[in-house]
């Protein structure tokens, strides 16, 4: 409940602020997403409880997102930079953010009961390497950017935290000791910072297209 007044506050904040249509927008689409999650929430099964968890990780990249959105660095003119690797860094962005979501789908399926472990300890490692790929992209392009290289070192870093909450709670389920405090907080970590994952991925997405511009479009 708390959540949906907060998000209900925040649109309204962001309609009185003026802040663009665009932006306002995702602020009311925040909100229909907080509230379909509040109500699947309420429901019991494997399906209705993966949803709920997916749609709790796609609610928290839209705080995010509009968090970024009205930051003072938003404000500012974006340091435009050309793009010239392949495959292009609007390209590898967009679907890391998308591999990540998918991820996240799997852990939340996982976590009840709707799929295997399979698909989700398989997208772990095809996910953390896409990862290493752009990351290394885009900080052997842009080493001096104020906004890319920072974002993309943060999304490599939460990203070697996550495999590792992720590795230790699979190992804790191997050893039976799943009922215990300390496998209760590495899956609730590792849980969060999937979310974290995802958002700081959309992030990045989001920034490479601001900034970084197509081949063929040049400079001014």
């Amino acid at each position: 409940m708390a959540d949906t007044l907060l998000t209900v506050g925040l649109s309204i904040w962001l309609f009185r602020r003026s802040s663009g249509a665009w932006l306002t927008r995702v602020a009311w689409s925040t909100l229909a997403v907080v509230i379909v999650d509040g109500g699947l929430g309420g429901l019991s099964g494997s399906v209705a409880g993966t949803l709920h968890a997916c749609l709790a990780a796609l609610l928290f990249a839209g705080v995010t997102a509009i968090a970024l959105f009205t930051s003072s660095s938003w404000e500012r003119d974006p340091e435009l930079v050309q793009d010239y690797g392949w495959p292009s860094l609007r390209f590898l962005s967009a679907a890391a953010a998308f591999l990540v979501a998918v991820q996240v789908g799997f852990g939340a399926g996982f976590r009840h009961g709707a799929v295997g472990v399979m698909p989700h300890l398989l997208g772990a490692l095809l996910v953390a390497l896409f990862i290493m790929i752009v990351g290394a992209f885009v900080t052997n392009q842009f080493p001096k950017h104020a906004s890319l290289r920072p974002m993309a070192f943060a999304l490599l870093v939460i990203t070697g935290v996550q495999v590792f909450l992720g590795m230790a709670a699979f190992l804790m389920r191997m050893m039976n000791t799943a009922g215990t405090l300390v496998f209760l907080g590495i899956s609730v970590a590792h849980v969060a910072t999937g979310n974290l994952t995802f958002a700081v991925s959309l992030m990045l997405a989001i920034e490479i297209r601001r900034c970084v511009l197509p081949r063929e479009q040049k400079t001014q």
